[in-house]
């Protein structure tokens, strides 16, 4: 998390989202970074609209977990980024199930590879280094196919050959 810091002046944080990043022991990391971290509270048609998204979320065939109320931090940061004043804003998610909706709707976003890649452009961590965090999260169960590493570590490299 500490990378993002550098890439973002601000994250934006949904009530469902903040909820499961304490729940993952990232306390301390919220605590730390409170002031550039913002919780964002959804109205009452958002949260209407998040549990419908949720639900959507939950029917992808792909998804590994059908339990809507288990998508509902993705499905309210696909609602925040809805919103006019974060359309510009770049939506992180990583859940397969949850891009597949965003993208349907439009919404610019990336994930975990996304940010090393962006790290790695601006020479915060070298292509070996993001090769590395990505199959660590590999081994750790994250489902990140080996072609996927190999096109992030590709990509990471063409840009420091152009640098």
């Amino acid at each position: 998390m500490t990378l993002m810091w550098d890439l973002f002046q601000t994250i934006y944080v949904p009530d469902a989202s903040l909820k499961e990043l304490i729940a993952h022991s990232w306390k301390k990391m919220v605590d730390v970074h409170a002031k550039r971290l913002v919780q964002v509270h959804v109205t009452k048609d958002e949260e209407h609209k998040s549990l419908s998204i949720a639900k959507e979320i939950a029917q992808d065939a792909d998804c590994n977990n059908p339990i809507a109320d288990h998508h509902l931090g993705e499905a309210q940061a696909i609602v925040v980024s809805l919103r006019p004043a974060h359309r510009n804003c770049i939506l992180l998610l990583d859940e397969l199930a949850a891009r597949t909706v965003a993208k349907r709707m439009g919404i610019r976003l990336t994930g975990f590879p996304g940010v090393l890649l962006a790290t790695s452009n601006i020479g915060l961590i070298t292509p070996d280094d993001l090769k590395r965090r990505l199959e660590i999260c590999r081994e750790q169960g994250t489902h990140y196919s080996k072609s996927l590493i190999r096109d992030v570590y590709s990509l990471a490299q063409q840009k420091r050959r152009t640098q």
